[in-house]
């Protein structure tokens, strides 16, 4: 389910990149995978323009959407002329020929690098299984900047195995589009910032220890529902009805689902309750202060059985 998807460093002045195929979307955007330790390496070594590319630049004229000279360099470092014309009839008929010209141009131009040996040892990967979150992810085209450490505070959450682990903000930040929704297809916790997906695509970034004194600070967060709910449960239990809090205040975990388009459809609550061999199970329960029309909101849904209805 996805279409594949290329982590993409490059420095235009220089005509030097850094190229990896990063798989589906879903498969490594995660802070222990490599696509995303090469990138964090190479942005601790000095700012480059990063591109989470996916090959749906094919399709229905997308090509044709992106607009900047930068981001049409960042296509061609792992898109050729020969994928465009073996995926778009009548090639040489499209109005935006010129730009499909300008990639395939060059894709041969690039100084290719390989830095995922020295990403191991800058990150002692072998013991960490992470980047580091310390310091400011900053983007120079928009002068932004978001704090890795409140990022990764924000957006940790475990999985059903009990590992703590990370969506990182660059797939998302970066990404050409199609990806985020299948990583949030099950839905969203609610302080997730969906919407900052793909905003940073192609954009110059570097991280740095001090945030620049003139830089937007940015509230950063990317969490799937599920194991959100699981990390939440895990520090601070349930309520008397059991529902997961998320402070120790006493506050209950929210959650959304999203659509293809990251638009939120449906807010819920999550039960915790214990199935018939003894199982924990999250369950979803709607959130009747935020849905007031329940003949126009989806079904909530459980954990592990995606899209499937739940009586609640």
């Amino acid at each position: 389910m996805g279409q594949l998807f290329f982590a993409c460093a490059y420095d235009i002045e220089t005509k030097t990149c850094c190229a990896y195929d990063a798989d589906k979307f879903h498969a490594n955007c995660y802070a222990f995978s490599g696509a995303v330790l090469s990138m964090h390496y190479l942005l601790r070594q000095k700012a480059h323009r990063v591109m989470w590319g996916g090959r749906h630049v094919v399709l229905d004229d997308n090509l044709d959407t992106f607009q900047r000279r930068e981001d049409l360099l960042g296509i061609s470092t792992y898109c050729d002329y020969v994928f465009f014309k073996e995926n778009i009839p009548d090639l040489e008929k499209k109005p935006y020929y010129d730009k499909i010209k300008f990639v395939g141009d060059n894709h041969t131009l690039w100084n290719r690098l390989d830095v995922w040996d020295e990403a191991k040892r800058f990150f002692d990967w072998d013991k960490t299984r992470s980047v580091k979150y310390s310091g400011f992810l900053v983007n120079h085209t928009q002068k932004m900047a978001i704090a890795l450490d409140d990022y990764e505070r924000l957006s940790k959450a475990m999985n059903r195995r009990g590992d703590v682990f990370t969506i990182d903000a660059l797939p998302v930040l970066t990404e050409t589009g199609g990806g985020t929704p299948h990583v949030f297809f099950d839905g969203i916790w609610d302080g997730t910032t969906e919407k900052l997906a793909g905003t940073w695509c192609g954009d110059l970034l570097q991280i740095v220890d001090e945030c620049p004194a003139d830089y937007q600070p940015v509230h950063c967060c990317f969490a799937e529902n599920w194991c959100k709910a699981r990390w939440f449960h895990r520090q601070f239990g349930v309520n008397g009805d059991g529902l997961v809090r998320c402070g120790e205040n006493g506050g209950l975990y929210g959650g959304a689902f999203v659509d293809f388009h990251l638009n939120r459809m449906l807010a819920f609550h999550v039960k915790y309750a214990v199935n018939e061999n003894g199982d924990g199970m999250f369950k979803g329960v709607k959130n009747k202060e935020n849905n007031h029309d329940r003949h126009r909101t989806p079904n909530c849904r459980n954990e592990g059985t995606a899209r499937s209805p739940w009586p609640c």
